[in-house]
């Protein structure tokens, strides 16, 4: 492989990459996370009142997201849809943010998915996504649309922000 250079190499190790992500990629579009995930305990997950949580949409028309940036509450339970108003479907590449929160529940297109450790998701076109979860980690999380969802590999850049604000004590 000397004489391959750096880009050759890179390019022989994307259908590589490309065949290890096909195995996971659930039947609707979500794609399992090589990384370990935020958890919450199944005690304070049954407390939730999923009919009073705070709902936040995100929009997806001409390949642009809207709102481009979003604020969360650490500690918080949310509601996150992601409506595909597109004639194509689009991809949500938040491996960060993803690995950062709680799933606790993922439907895709009205379709349950048991997926909820995920690097990425397909949003099919005029469709919407919805994510139950929780946000456990505080910190500044850049989402764009692409197929890869590792920072640097062909990349033109973050479509939105999602922040997850530390939560305060008190006191």
């Amino acid at each position: 492989m000397q004489g391959w250079g750096r880009s050759m190499t890179r390019s022989a190790l994307l259908p590589l990459a490309a065949a290890l992500l096909a195995g996971c990629v659930s039947p609707y579009g979500a794609v399992s996370s090589p990384f370990r995930c935020a958890e919450v305990s199944e005690n304070a997950v049954k407390y939730i009142n999923w009919a009073n949580v705070p709902e936040v949409s995100i929009r997806i028309r001409h390949g642009e997201f809207s709102p481009m940036v979003l604020t969360l509450r650490q500690g918080w339970p949310y509601v996150l849809r992601i409506r595909n108003r597109d004639d194509r479907a689009r991809m949500f590449a938040a491996s960060d943010f993803l690995s950062k929160v709680a799933v606790i529940k993922t439907t895709v297109a009205g379709v349950e998915d048991d997926t909820t450790c995920m690097a990425f998701i397909t949003v099919p076109a005029r469709e919407t996504v919805e994510l139950r979860l929780v946000a456990v980690t505080d910190g500044y999380y850049e989402y764009e649309d692409t197929f890869i969802p590792w920072p640097g590999m062909i990349s033109t850049g973050p479509n939105g922000v999602i922040i997850i604000e530390e939560r305060k004590p008190r006191i």
